[in-house]
């Protein structure tokens, strides 16, 4: 399977947790019922990713998300907001989690949220936030010296050691403003080349990403991207081969706060 293939998402999920079963099938229902076939390794539980309105299915448990930038009750429906249904549908969710929340969260914004959410009492509340790990190299180049003359290539990066380099952020997602400022606040110089959600990249593309990283200045030079982006670039034919060395990916950990992971676990 490939990113274009199973898709983007599917295939970095796949790529990241090699020990879980990932199937992919426009019928969920039909994608389920083959799982549940399997002998080896036997189905102990099927997790719907963006199925809180898939009503074929009818789940054990539901796990419903929202943006702290965009909290549900602050939003509408389609086509004048993003919701798909109305907001009295939160009340199927046995989990609620607040995602995207900012590290410095003070409590009395929980306090805020909470009430604001308006859930019963069978109902659990989480927050949550990003955090981002060391960049990872998407091709291993082994016995070659990557674009940070301290760290071989194939070796992880800390984000503490690229003070001084000069970074090309490439990016298809749908809000790349968080991976951009984080990176900001380690490097010394930061270009961006953002494309669509799940965009497609062209043989053009990457002419462009060879032309913007051959701009960058100095010995100290990265490619960064999200992982999502690397599932789409690991195969692509049309990347330069002498790029792929310099090629880091940007990982991306979720933190439950206020001390709650081992709850929610």
């Amino acid at each position: 399977s490939t990113a274009r293939t199973i898709g983007d998402e599917p295939y970095q999920m796949y790529a990241k947790f090699p020990s879980v079963t990932l199937a992919v099938d426009e019928n969920r229902c039909h994608g389920i019922e083959k799982l549940l076939e399997l002998k080896e390794p036997a189905v102990d539980i099927v997790l719907l990713d963006d199925a809180f309105q898939h009503r074929y299915v009818k789940p054990g448990l539901s796990i419903l998300l929202t943006d702290y930038h965009r909290l549900f009750c602050d939003d509408t429906l389609l086509p004048a907001g993003r919701l798909r249904e109305p907001v009295s549908g939160k009340n199927r969710a046995q989990i609620v989690i607040v995602t995207k929340c900012p590290q410095d969260i003070k409590p009395i914004d929980y306090n805020i949220i909470t009430k604001r959410l308006g859930l019963y009492p069978y109902q659990q509340l989480f927050f949550s936030s990003f955090r981002y790990g060391n960049l990872r190299p998407v091709f291993r180049q082994e016995g070659k010296e990557a674009g940070i003359s301290t760290v071989p290539a194939g070796k992880e990066i800390p984000l503490s050691l690229l003070t001084g380099m000069n970074v090309l952020l490439v990016t298809g997602i749908a809000s790349p403003t968080p991976v951009r400022e984080k990176l900001e606040g380690c490097v010394k110089q930061i270009e961006t080349l953002f494309f669509g959600d799940h965009h497609d990249f062209t043989h053009k593309d990457m002419q462009q990403i060879k032309e913007r990283f051959g701009k960058l200045a100095g010995e100290g030079r990265l490619i960064v991207t999200t992982e999502k982006d690397a599932t789409r670039l690991m195969n692509h034919p049309g990347l330069d081969g002498a790029l792929k060395p310099f090629v880091y990916a940007l990982p991306i950990e979720i933190e439950i706060l206020q001390n709650q992971q081992d709850k929610f676990n």
